[in-house]
């Protein structure tokens, strides 16, 4: 009875996450679904302990994170990335459209998928706008690059961390573990891309992009070499084994208060940037997700991971990815990614771990419900007039998804082989 309960209120939670009745934050549901587990006893008060835990680094990491990006955007760096692909471009619609790809990737590897999605997508889509382009591919490439580039360094997402803490990994060597995956992934992504969509990237355009010139020059260099310093601190803090969350926190701190004390931003104005309800959304997702462990879904789970694990080489990496990414589009990926941490560790086999977060990261581009990111890039497009439907989206997810997915699968077998599980 317990098991059935513990479900029903799972589903319900995720049901009213992803739909947001009444325009009733997701937030809030989740808070919700955690109060009620704990108030009907199907999660402990020493497991709640044992989560806040458990995703202190990652959430303080991530505050530390939106700080930055707050302050680098009021500095116009996004901005700057936005124009530099527009002139790197040179009037040609498909080599725009190239650096857009390089753009969304770099960014979302140094500095979360987040950025992307939330910052980089409305720059983009006004400077594509600005040169009278056809803007839906350039959208589909920033919401892509999102999840696609996302496995490239355990900042560029959030359940990148929430593995990096849980199994231990290292900073250096999930980096160098994941390089080549990722970077099959994004070409993967790209070439499949430049043929869905080659009809609308054809041509050229005639209006000049202009040279980016940041208001406040100082306070531009002060932001670049904030983000470039931190993306630094968190590899050195990796080999002194300093929990990245706090080298964040540290550095977004010391940004803010440099830009304050020289007037460039207010305390308020990064305060409000920054998404504090994300840290009750995972939270809440965690206690929820971890009422349904103890109901026996871990079991279920553990089973699959396993046999899994027996095949071995490609075949076992794909089978997992392809598992996990269906499981991001049936819960979204950060209560798959908890789902799996919960049982990873005891299966004592890290190439799944890995093969997981290729599932949990990728796997959200098929549908539009995959991550919470990708709902918020739908919401910022249509606000800005344009409707992609959710069958419009699992057109393109439908075919992009499966090869992008197969192409970081063979990339973390080979890596697996050069570096060791």
């Amino acid at each position: 009875m317990s098991g059935l309960f513990a479900g029903l209120i799972f589903v319900v939670t995720l049901a009213l996450i992803l739909t947001r009745p009444h325009g009733i934050g997701e937030v809030w549901w989740a808070a919700a679904g955690g109060v009620a587990v704990l108030v009907f006893g199907l999660v402990s008060l020493q497991q709640l302990e044992d989560i806040l835990e458990t995703t202190q680094d990652a959430l303080i990491f991530l505050i530390g994170l939106m700080a930055v990006s707050a302050v680098a955007e009021r500095a116009g760096f996004f901005e700057w990335v936005a124009t530099r692909a527009a002139q790197a471009g040179g009037g040609s619609a498909l080599r725009l459209y190239v650096f857009v790809f390089m753009a969304g990737t770099l960014v979302t590897a140094f500095l979360s998928l987040d950025s992307t999605a939330i910052v980089l997508t409305p720059v983009v889509y006004v400077m594509v706008s600005r040169l009278r382009l056809p803007p839906l591919p350039f959208m589909f490439a920033c919401t892509y690059t999102a999840n696609t580039a996302s496995l490239f360094l355990p900042v560029s997402n959030l359940t990148n961390l929430l593995f990096y803490n849980a199994l231990g990994l290292g900073f250096l060597r999930f980096s160098l573990v994941m390089l080549l995956p990722a970077l099959l992934a994004v070409v993967a992504n790209a070439a499949v891309f430049f043929w869905l969509f080659r009809r609308e990237i054809r041509g050229s355009y005639g209006a000049k992009p202009g040279l980016f010139i940041p208001r406040e020059p100082a306070f531009f260099r002060l932001a670049a070499a904030g983000v470039a310093v931190l993306l630094a601190g968190f590899f050195v803090a990796s080999a002194l084994g300093v929990p990245i969350g706090v080298v964040s926190l540290c550095g977004g701190v010391l940004l803010v208060a440099t830009a304050r004390w020289r007037g460039w931003v207010g305390l308020r104005e990064v305060a409000g940037s920054v998404s504090w309800g994300l840290v009750v959304l995972v939270v809440g997702l965690f206690v929820v997700v971890r009422a349904v462990e103890n109901a026996g879904l871990s079991e279920v789970v553990r089973a699959a991971y396993t046999a899994a694990g027996s095949w071995g080489g490609p075949a076992g990496i794909l089978v997992v990815a392809a598992g996990t990414a269906l499981g991001a589009n049936l819960v979204n990926n950060v209560p798959m990614a908890v789902v799996s941490l919960g049982v990873l560790p005891e299966v004592h086999h890290p190439a799944l771990a890995y093969a997981s977060l290729l599932g949990t990261n990728i796997g959200p581009n098929l549908t539009v419900v995959g991550s919470l990111a990708t709902l918020i890039w739908l919401s910022i497009v249509r606000g800005r007039g344009m409707e992609i439907t959710s069958r419009e989206y699992l057109r393109v997810g439908m075919v992009a998804t499966p090869v992008i997915l197969a192409a970081a699968s063979l990339g973390l077998w080979i890596s697996l082989g050069i570096f060791g599980p």
